[in-house]
């Protein structure tokens, strides 16, 4: 049986987590000086090739920037406000940039991140998003990665069952599913489901402790298979993506979206459970946050549901629908007609 939902929702805990990005943020744009070259308003694009820095680095930071209230945006172009000119300015008096200097070697993983954002690129201590991307992982690593997720996952995973109807849905394939949190709370709350994780061996290996302590070991089973370069398997009706295509960019998700219009039977369905931007790419916080957070060992972003549509539109989906699933999160629906 699936655990009771606990009585609050888990965005405070989230609140909390996506906070230590704050201060990170602010740090970076100052040893960047995105905020001396806002000087002149400029839309993201203007402003990376101005500073010869990384569209998509810019991507995670801005939004960050103009949710704290340091930065304003109209049509596209970002400007400076009272606040930013007040005390993120080296001319202004009031200047903040020392403090936040000194500050900058206390932060996790500052170097890392600010290398990151500058240059866009995807570098982590440990390398998950290259164990996916290579197609094997280090099996400690594989366990640390698992635990990780499922701790952030479990409550949002039983929240959907709540939410969202999966009627209908016989059998579901769990796409990079890892611990099987989704695909164990579905088979608890649908006793007429299976489901299948699929994902690397080495996560496979730690997902079965996880179907076991569920209780689903009846209808909850693992497929090693490497998403990128093995054949997926057929015969199921719905696919279940948690967390995943906010890991990679949209040409990778793009594949991922063909593969599985191409693997699903006629009527199929394919789930998307992520936390989504507001159209202007901007916010609200928790997305610009956890964007932010992608760049530190992922190759992706959290996207706005127009983003997804386009994706998912391109690979032959209709029908495409989102709704609020639990908490930050929201599932975006789309069938194979």
């Amino acid at each position: 049986m699936n655990p009771a939902l606990p009585a609050i929702d888990d965005t405070p805990v989230w609140d909390v987590m996506l906070s230590v990005f704050k201060s990170q943020a602010i740090t970076i744009a100052l040893e960047l000086d995105v905020f001396e070259g806002l000087k002149d308003p400029a839309s993201l694009d203007e402003l990376s090739e101005k500073l010869a820095y990384s569209p998509r680095g810019m991507k995670a930071l801005l939004p960050m920037l103009k949710m704290q209230g340091f930065l304003d945006k109209h049509k596209g172009v970002y400007h400076l406000n009272n606040l930013s000119r007040a005390y993120m300015l080296k001319e202004s008096p009031y200047y903040w940039g020392p403090f936040f200097s000194r500050r900058a070697e206390t932060l996790p993983n500052y170097k890392m991140i600010l290398e990151n954002i500058r240059d866009g690129e995807t570098v982590e201590a440990r390398g998950s998003a290259d164990g996916w991307e290579s197609g094997q992982m280090d099996p400690e690593l594989a366990k640390t990665v698992t635990d990780f997720m499922h701790s952030h996952s479990i409550t949002s995973a039983v929240g959907l069952t709540h939410t969202c109807d999966f009627s209908g849905v016989e059998k579901l394939l769990d796409v990079g599913g890892g611990s099987g949190c989704y695909a164990s709370a579905l088979a608890n709350h649908y006793p007429d489901m299976q489901c299948t994780i699929m994902d690397l061996a080495q996560v496979c290996d730690v997902a079965k402790d996880y179907i076991e302590k569920a209780g689903v070991s009846d209808r909850v089973n693992t497929k090693a298979v490497d998403m990128f370069r093995e054949a997926w398997p057929e015969g199921y009706n719905a696919h279940f993506y948690s967390n995943i295509f906010h890991d990679w960019s949209i040409e990778t998700c793009e594949e991922l979206a063909q593969k599985s219009y191409d693997a699903l039977a006629p009527g199929g369905r394919i789930c998307l459970q992520e936390i989504l931007f507001e159209e202007d790419g901007d916010g609200p916080f928790p997305a610009a946050a956890f964007s932010f957070f992608m760049t530190q060992g992922t190759k992706g972003q959290q996207y706005t549901l127009n983003e997804l549509e386009s994706i998912l539109s391109k690979a032959g989906f209709k029908n495409i629908s989102a709704q609020r699933s639990y908490g930050y999160y929201s599932l975006v629906t789309a069938y194979k007609i």
